[in-house]
């Protein structure tokens, strides 16, 4: 099972959710319960016993149902309780790591059926969710308040350190000074910040609609991540070389592959070695230039694919940025743009 199927499965158990409601009334009652969640032939071959129900869901209705010892089985978007009273009977050659019946019993049918089930324990009044070889307990609200905290400030911190790389990689590429160190390191951060607010999202589908406030916090720290990123190795990567290409392969280095240098190293085009560490390279110029509001994309382009790179774009006369046919207010845009943002860094150092 994947992340995806793992995140599939909180939202329809997170705060908010019409099924969240119904576990929730459950817990609180102190009983517990085991919820299949979709039918098929497979969940008739493993059903015995228990009674067709086929109402609409409702919170009260399965709360009700779950004062009966059986499973409950409900449609494939929950929107409809199909059975109730349900002994469970999955093939027993499925292992099983728990200890109570009832979770034995979802495990196994998870396992089997490849669905979704929901087990809820009276005893240690916890929820847990399991689809194939997947499992995962819900935390409660206080235990995921205090690691949201945890991973928004490092999130916070991790932000400010790419935000700081990437202005002083400004200034080196306006100063035709960049190494592959240099850019190698600020991608690594790129990296780390996305698979950061990867993990804040598990969090914030698990918190439903009690995670707002965090998310505003969350959006407004990466808000600009995808689009930084992307003109950011526009400048550094060959030509031919796909984007999305060096972002899979970055996904694919375990966290702790890619705290070492040498591999995302690779990712830029060189060979897994520190002796290219200090070679120069230059910036074509895409992410500068994009930060003057003035320039479209086609006059980007234009630029870029006129001249070496941003260095060379700063040398260059009015007249020849004319010549490709950029107006005098852009070039005097263009101009100050530069002057303003190597004035606005310097300040903020």
């Amino acid at each position: 099972m994947t992340k995806q199927d793992l995140m599939d499965i909180i939202v329809k158990v997170a705060p908010g959710s019409p099924l969240r409601e119904g576990v929730d009334y459950i817990l609180d009652a102190g009983i517990g319960a085991l919820i299949i969640i979709g039918y098929d032939d497979e969940v008739e071959m493993v059903r015995d016993g228990g009674f067709l129900i086929d109402c609409d869901y409702t919170p009260e209705r399965i709360f009700e149902l779950s004062k009966m010892d059986g499973a409950i089985i409900l449609n494939d978007d929950c929107s409809k309780i199909l059975y109730a009273n349900v002994h469970v009977q999955p093939d027993n050659s499925y292992s099983t790591t728990e200890s109570g019946t009832r979770h034995r019993t979802a495990e196994r049918a998870a396992k089997h059926l490849k669905r979704e089930v929901v087990a809820i324990s009276e005893r240690k009044k916890n929820v847990t969710l399991y689809k194939g070889n997947l499992k995962y307990r819900l935390k409660n609200f206080d235990e995921l308040n205090i690691e949201v905290g945890q991973v928004l400030k490092t999130l916070e911190s991790y932000r400010h350190v790419l935000n700081r790389s990437l202005d002083s990689l400004t200034i080196l590429e306006l100063d035709d000074l960049v190494t592959v160190l240099d850019v190698a390191n600020t991608l690594q951060r790129f990296e780390m910040v996305r698979r950061i607010s990867e993990e804040i999202t598990r969090y914030l589908l698990e918190l439903g609609t009690r995670g707002r406030l965090v998310n505003m916090q969350v959006s407004e720290l990466i808000w600009d991540l995808d689009e930084e990123e992307e003109s950011f190795l526009k400048d550094y990567i060959d030509n031919g070389t796909d984007t999305d290409s060096v972002r899979r392969y970055l996904h694919s280095l375990s966290d702790s592959e890619l705290l070492e240098i040498e591999n995302v190293v690779v990712a830029l085009g060189y060979s897994k070695s520190s002796s290219v560490f200090d070679n120069k390279i230059a910036a074509k110029g895409y992410r500068v230039l994009e930060k003057i509001s003035k320039l479209t994309k086609k006059d980007i382009e234009k630029i870029v694919n006129t001249y070496r790179d941003i260095s060379e774009i700063q040398e260059v006369t009015d007249e020849d940025l004319s010549a490709i046919k950029i107006s005098r207010f852009k070039i005097k845009a263009l101009r100050a743009g530069i002057n303003r943002l190597k004035f606005t860094i310097e300040m903020q150092r």
